[in-house]
């Protein structure tokens, strides 16, 4: 699975400070929508993972629509969730 936990999308994910997990669900089996939500410790974090890895992300976003694993990719948005310790980091969530 190319979103998986052990997957190509994970594995580059992987490689970035401050990323924590991705999570992917089926929202409707009839019309073959999911929807994939990154985990990150900070919001810096996946700014800094979009800098770095930006030609490796921009090559995944091709190879997956050219193979036709997608139709189509809508960034939804960020939101920050407050952290379990002592609530003055917040976790960016991307969905």
């Amino acid at each position: 699975m190319v979103f998986g936990t052990t997957g190509i999308w994970a594995r580059l994910l992987h490689q970035a400070d401050g990323y924590l997990l991705t999570e992917v669900w089926c929202e409707s089996p009839e019309s073959r929508q999911y929807r994939v939500r990154d985990f990150w410790s900070w919001h810096r974090s996946f700014e800094n993972f979009r800098s770095r890895f930006r030609s490796e992300h921009e090559r995944f976003g091709s190879w997956i629509l050219s193979d036709g694993l997608i139709e189509k990719e809508q960034f939804l948005g960020a939101y920050y969730e407050p952290s379990d310790d002592d609530g003055e980091d917040e976790g960016l969530v991307l969905s």
